[in-house]
């Protein structure tokens, strides 16, 4: 990439969709300190307002600039952006997720600033007219990195992108900010949880159908008629109402917790962690579960399946099956062996190959021109 760049790179804008805890976000709070660190000026905007994610990086000396857009097709702040971009420009755009990369790429390509564009996920929700926008803008990116090779394939075979526009750079975390001793007994007794039952966890944004937590509070619902335990939930989102009115309904012992900052300590409390989804890019969450060494059950679709290796580091499912699902679960709650032994591989495998500096190593080799 580094010949498409006719100056050296030094000022780097990050553009997201919001400030919120989710994986594209959580992906710029840790790679944006870390491109400070290394010398270069670094600003991250978002299009809606602040959150957890600007008060972290403002913690950290990162410039956070919110356009307080409302609701989902608020064109102002396209306006906004654009003469944001005008008037402060920066040597180049990093932009996670769709609804941020594609006006970037519009209007980098008439102000003549160079934009990566991070794809973050197989979006199977997208229709006919974003698939077109997707294809047609995806020439004004400098290149577009994804966060996995299924998402490659994705770009590649559904969209229609050229081979030679993409490169993959996997999702990755702090492995060590993860590494952290607490007081379960305190934690579980904060939390309002049962200090003598298991906890089975998930942390995700609760958007139906694609993070299929109905699926998984089908699976427990069945479950929790034969064995004991308690359903953590961490995660907001557009359907957590229905969701949380479900479980009330169908008498689920499940905790929803919502949007929480603690959730490496919360993580530190659960037995086994589920990832339920119709499908994934490559979820930072299955990272962050893994890195506290915990075991996973997770369903068998791309972005998973790069991260998980199925009776190693943990168990995979057919996706939308709950009573798969709950069979599985019960397996590894009821076998301690197999929850020590994948813990510890899947610590292992995270610490190996998901490291975030060698992340961050790849994506600025992107504007250097020296990606292997």
């Amino acid at each position: 990439m580094g010949r498409f760049l006719k100056k050296p790179v030094k000022d780097i804008l990050f553009v997201t969709v919001g400030f919120t805890l989710g994986g594209g976000e959580s992906m710029i709070a840790l790679i944006a300190p870390r491109l400070k660190s290394r010398g270069y000026k670094v600003r991250v905007l978002a299009f809606k307002g602040w959150g957890p994610v600007s008060d972290k990086l403002r913690n950290k000396g990162i410039d956070c600039i919110a356009l307080h857009g409302k609701g989902r097709f608020d064109f102002r702040v396209l306006w906004r952006y654009f003469l944001y971009l005008r008037n402060a420009p920066p040597d180049l755009i990093i932009a996670f997720l769709y609804r941020a990369y594609i006006p970037t790429r519009i209007f980098g390509f008439f102000l003549g600033i160079p934009n990566i564009s991070s794809v973050q996920d197989i979006s199977q929700w997208m229709n006919s007219l974003e698939i077109f926008l997707e294809r047609i803008t995806a020439k004004f990116s400098t290149v577009i990195y994804s966060c996995s090779n299924a998402v490659t394939r994705f770009l590649i075979h559904d969209i229609g992108i050229k081979r030679e526009k993409v490169v993959t750079i996997p999702n990755s975390i702090d492995v060590d900010s993860f590494s952290i001793k607490i007081n379960r007994e305190k934690k579980l007794r904060e939390l309002g949880l049962n200090s003598n039952l298991k906890i089975v966890g998930t942390v995700c944004r609760l958007h139906e159908p694609k993070k299929g937590v109905k699926i998984l509070l089908e699976a427990i619902k069945s479950l929790q008629k034969e064995i004991c335990f308690q359903l953590l939930i961490v995660g907001t989102g557009k359907d957590e109402k229905k969701l949380r009115l479900m479980a009330e309904r169908e008498e689920i012992n499940a905790l929803f917790l919502g949007e929480r900052e603690d959730v490496s300590e919360i993580l530190q409390v659960i037995d086994v962690f589920v990832l339920p989804s119709l499908y994934e890019g490559l979820p930072v969450s299955v990272l962050e579960a893994m890195a506290c060494g915990i075991p996973v059950v997770a369903t068998n679709v791309e972005g998973n399946k790069e991260v998980i290796l199925d009776g190693k580091t943990g168990l995979l499912v057919e996706p939308g099956n709950p009573y798969e699902l709950a069979e599985k679960i019960k397996e590894l709650l009821g076998d301690e062996k197999m929850r020590k032994d994948f813990g510890e591989a899947g610590f292992k495998r995270v610490k190996e190959k998901f490291s975030i500096d060698k992340t961050v190593d790849k994506i600025e080799s992107l504007w250097k021109g020296n990606l292997k």
